[in-house]
């Protein structure tokens, strides 16, 4: 026994396709107010005596209608909305002779439009435009005009979100010349301490002389010992080229690496003088610290991976790990003028 073919599915819910539309070629197509504007319509054979197709709209006319939208203000006189006023979308066809010149320039487009009709679209008794080719042209004339506006407007560029700093690279284990560095480190860090030890025994040797008293006495204990080493050293290449240890560094910088919350690279206890203030901090800086001084604008503080201070008035935000803040001094690095 045959089957059945399945029956079509029920179209029940479903909204039927909207016919497409087809401009009749004998008459204007019938525009109600609330559809003007919203398609292009073609008008009726013998419309026209000439072929006619709408100007390209000034650049002055398009900002005049930006601001002021073409419309036209109906109010309905009886009915549930009596009293009740609508705009409707249209294009000026006549206008005083004070009026804006953009409004000027379409008033003549419409009768230059109009010059080009044949009697079958104009009233032989008034010499107007039949209504319905009239809306036609208004409605076509409007869209024409918010295509050249939307044309006219810039498009905005896609904003890209904000790229993350690059990281630094750090530096080869095999690398030579990284290699290099760190020996003379090593080599720097040992000479330092042998001059601290030199100058500890010094110090012993001379004051030998005047404790002499105080080791005979023995309720005075054992031998008083030196005063504790700075808690950093600063050296400085002088013009021979040998580094000397600065006795006397400014006291702003003796602040900053003295104060408690000061990161671990600032506390190496052998650094290099920072030279003058610069704009920006050089490429060797692996850490930067903000400092303020009260009375002073915000600089910054870097060392590099060998301890080479500098200072400079600006840094990379990537850098920056710390900011302090300390009283005023008088000896803050200023720029130069």
């Amino acid at each position: 026994m045959p089957l059945d073919s399945v029956p079509p599915p029920s179209p029940r819910g479903k909204k039927p396709p909207q016919p497409k539309h087809v401009c009749s070629p004998s008459s204007p197509c019938p525009i109600r107010l609330s559809d003007v504007g919203k398609r292009f319509h073609a008008f009726p054979k013998g419309t026209f005596k000439a072929r006619y197709s709408p100007p390209i709209v000034p650049k002055y006319v398009l900002n005049h209608f930006t601001h002021h939208a073409p419309v036209w203000t109906w109010v309905t006189k009886d009915g549930p909305n009596k009293g009740k006023s609508f705009q409707v979308p249209t294009t000026p066809v006549a206008c005083a002779k004070n009026a804006p010149r953009a409004v000027r320039w379409m008033v003549a487009v419409f009768h230059s439009f109009k010059a080009h009709l044949n009697p079958v679209a104009i009233d032989a008794d008034s010499g107007r435009v039949h209504q319905g080719w009239l809306r036609l042209y208004q409605s076509n004339m409007y869209l024409h005009l918010q295509t050249q506006i939307k044309a006219l407007q810039p498009r905005c560029p896609p904003i890209s979100p904000p790229q993350p700093p690059k990281p630094r690279s750090p530096p080869s284990v095999g690398d030579p010349l990284s290699e290099l560095r760190a020996e003379i480190h090593t080599l720097r860090e040992k000479f330092y301490n042998y001059i601290k030890s030199h100058e500890a025994c010094c110090t012993r040797g001379s004051d030998q002389s005047s404790d002499a008293s105080s080791e005979a006495d023995p309720e005075q204990g054992s031998d008083p010992l030196s005063p504790p080493p700075p808690a950093f050293a600063l050296v400085e290449t002088g013009p021979d080229g040998v580094e000397v240890v600065v006795s006397n560094p400014p006291s702003w910088l003796s602040t900053v690496l003295k104060a408690p919350d000061i990161p671990q690279r600032f506390q190496d206890r052998h650094m290099t003088m920072p030279a003058p203030l610069t704009t920006s901090l050089p490429e060797s800086v692996l850490e930067a610290i903000k400092l303020r001084f009260v009375g002073s604008p915000p600089f910054y503080l870097g060392v590099s991976r060998l301890g080479a201070l500098a200072v400079a008035t600006t840094a990379e935000r990537s850098l920056v790990t710390t900011i302090l803040n300390f009283p005023s001094d008088p000896s803050v690095p200023t720029r130069r003028p």
